[in-house]
């Protein structure tokens, strides 16, 4: 039996989360030989728990606030002691966060994942201690590591300033679970009472880092253009709230759909008509991976990575004061046609 800890400082409905729960469904328990354990410092609800239990898997909170330092230690090494782990794989966006690397060395655990999934920090008053303190843990916690990963090359080059000796895994998806659907792309907008509109959709965490409130500017000039439009914004956060303020200043209230997280993503996408993701920063962007398999036009930043951008119909553009020119792009979108069913496949051969 291998037991392995898969850390990350915070378990909820974001892209790490995701990631683990499409890798972790395809394993086989059984043959395997895994007993796996997800602990993070806190625990936060998230649509990936439940099933993710059903298949053995057990969760673990440290002390429940990820700035109490000491007292996540402690319980962590009380977990190292009781569990006598074989793996530890840790899933950073902060390389502070890989000093769980050196508890898992003095603790005996022999394979020791670093796992990149970030390639900058959010903007804000203390940006630059956090910085220090990330500068800090690369030069001090990487080499705790027997593997390094990252999702994509500017992942890596952000947590461990090299991708040489870095294992590029760029997060995966079932393809097969998103290809297009048209039947339930019509029950799902007769549902959502959007039959005959089209429909802008953004699938991320309401958090800085995934840069909604662009979104709200810039679909404020759309539906001058394309009245009978609406924004489905799909995910949960901290800005959920400041979101639907600026959504109602700007006279949007009864145009944008906040449809909260969800396990059936993938229906969601096949009710859209083109997908914005205007991240400021990103380690890989699977949400917009997911929109290409879907068969979805993509507008994206040009802060996602390359190793996102699958098909023809992605397109990067840049964001500061560039609100009309993602209108004029969109509207082109709006006008393309094309067989939403392959694009499935096409991501899948990517």
């Amino acid at each position: 039996m291998k037991r392995i800890c898969i850390y990350c400082e915070k378990w909820a409905s974001g892209g790490i989360e995701s990631f683990l729960a499409a890798m972790l469904s395809k394993l086989d328990f059984g043959s395997a030989g895994f007993q796996i354990d997800i602990v993070a410092s806190r625990m936060e609800k998230s649509i990936f728990t439940a099933p993710l239990q059903r298949l053995g898997i057990s969760f673990y909170q440290l002390s429940g606030d990820r700035n109490c330092i000491f007292q996540n230690r402690k319980e962590f090494i009380k977990l190292l002691e009781q569990k006598r782990y074989d793996v530890l794989h840790v899933n950073a966006f902060h390389a502070a966060s890989l000093y769980y690397l050196c508890l898992g060395r003095r603790y005996g655990i022999p394979k020791r994942i670093a796992h990149s999934h970030n390639s900058d920090l959010r903007q804000g008053k203390f940006r630059w201690l956090k910085l220090a303190v990330h500068d800090w843990g690369k030069r001090h916690f990487v080499q705790e590591a027997t593997e390094l990963w990252a999702c994509s090359s500017a992942a890596a080059q952000f947590m461990f300033s090299t991708d040489q000796g870095v294992r590029i895994i760029p997060n995966g998806i079932d393809t097969a679970r998103f290809r297009f659907r048209p039947d339930q792309r019509t029950a799902v907008k007769k549902r959502l009472h959007i039959d005959d509109q089209i429909v802008i959709g953004h699938v991320g965490r309401l958090s800085y880092q995934k840069n909604q409130m662009f979104l709200l500017s810039v679909f404020q000039r759309l539906i001058q253009h394309i009245p009978n439009s609406r924004l489905m914004l799909v995910g949960d956060g901290e800005l959920e709230e400041r979101l639907k303020d600026k959504a109602a200043a700007l006279g949007l209230a009864d145009r944008v759909l906040f449809v909260g997280a969800t396990e059936r993503v993938e229906e969601l996408l096949w009710a859209m008509d083109v997908f914005w993701f205007p991240s400021l920063f990103e380690g890989l962007g699977i949400a917009a991976v997911e929109a290409q398999a879907a068969g979805l036009p993509v507008l994206c930043s040009t802060n996602v990575p390359q190793e996102a951008l699958l098909l023809p119909a992605v397109q990067a553009l840049p964001l500061d004061g560039e609100e009309d020119t993602w209108v004029k792009k969109t509207l082109a979108l709006c006008e393309r046609s094309g067989c939403r069913e392959d694009c499935a496949a096409l991501v899948r051969a990517k």
